[in-house]
């Protein structure tokens, strides 16, 4: 990818090599990325039904350099297949910063679909509800971030001149790809239940703890919609390599109440067919 290489990078090389391997395996080349957060894995199942011709399905383990999940509900796996006339690669799971990772790996999702070639990617997560008036069950297209992360996923990027990544998220997530998406998923549930699709803000903590009753309250007041501990790392990483950004958030639960990560599970599970059928209508429009 030519184009890469006059973007920033963190110069670890580890995406360059988990792309060769890849290709080694299938020469799809895909126009988006997606990635299923905890519990949407069954998304896939979705899109795979609608694929044609030849599909690959790979181990994250069987990518060198690629970390593999230690989270349940992220499967750790790639798919890649066509939809129509449209390559897809799927990452079903996410490696995030609270596992230990740096944010070169947290983001390596977005770095290695941008070198298969896609110039789109689609993030999807399980989250808290930081608004009251959000239920669980609610999907929320993003419409901008708060990286409360503690870093940010550029730090130690540079362009190949050696400078910093200084890179515009003034619009980190399309305005375009959100209008489709709330289109699109507003024609699937809007009929039953309009109230549950809403767009807002995404904030990121670092976690891996829940959110207590009082950063909750903090985060409302800071203007946030839905909480979570990943997809802003990948979301910065895409726009610094070029690519347009759709964030999809799944309102699980309500933030700062107790909550289990299996309640998280199972609240997602309910959602993967929606996001997947969301997904699905949204790569054949790329």
């Amino acid at each position: 990818m030519s184009e890469i290489r006059t973007l920033p990078s963190p110069g670890d090389g580890v995406s360059e090599r988990i792309a060769e391997a890849i290709r080694e395996r299938s020469p799809l080349e895909p126009v988006v990325g997606v990635v299923l957060g905890s519990g949407l894995s069954e998304a896939v199942e979705t899109v795979r039904a609608a694929a044609v011709g030849e599909q690959a399905d790979l181990p994250y383990a069987d990518l060198p350099g690629f970390p593999t999940t230690t989270v349940m509900g992220h499967a750790g796996r790639l798919w890649l297949g066509s939809v129509g006339d449209r390559g897809v690669a799927i990452f079903q799971g996410r490696i995030h910063f609270y596992e230990g990772h740096g944010m070169a790996l947290a983001s390596i999702t977005s770095r290695v679909a941008a070198e298969l070639g896609a110039r789109a990617m689609v993030l999807t997560a399980a989250t808290g509800s930081v608004d009251p008036d959000i239920e669980a069950g609610t999907l929320v297209v993003l419409r901008d971030h708060l990286n409360l992360m503690g870093e940010n996923a550029l730090t130690g990027w540079r362009y190949p001149d050696g400078s910093p990544a200084f890179v515009d998220v003034s619009q980190a997530y399309d305005p375009e790809l959100a209008d489709l998406a709330l289109a699109s998923a507003r024609a699937h549930l809007g009929g039953t239940d309009p109230g549950r699709i809403r767009e807002g803000v995404y904030a990121a903590l670092a976690g891996p703890a829940y959110e207590t009753p009082a950063e909750t309250r903090m985060l409302r007041q800071l203007g946030a919609t839905v909480v979570g501990m990943s997809t802003v790392p990948e979301a910065v990483a895409a726009r610094a390599l070029g690519m347009r950004v759709l964030g999809l958030a799944f309102a699980t639960n309500a933030a700062g109440v107790e909550v289990s990560h299996e309640d998280v599970l199972a609240a997602s599970r309910a959602a993967a067919g929606t996001i997947g059928r969301v997904i699905l209508e949204l790569v054949e429009r790329f």
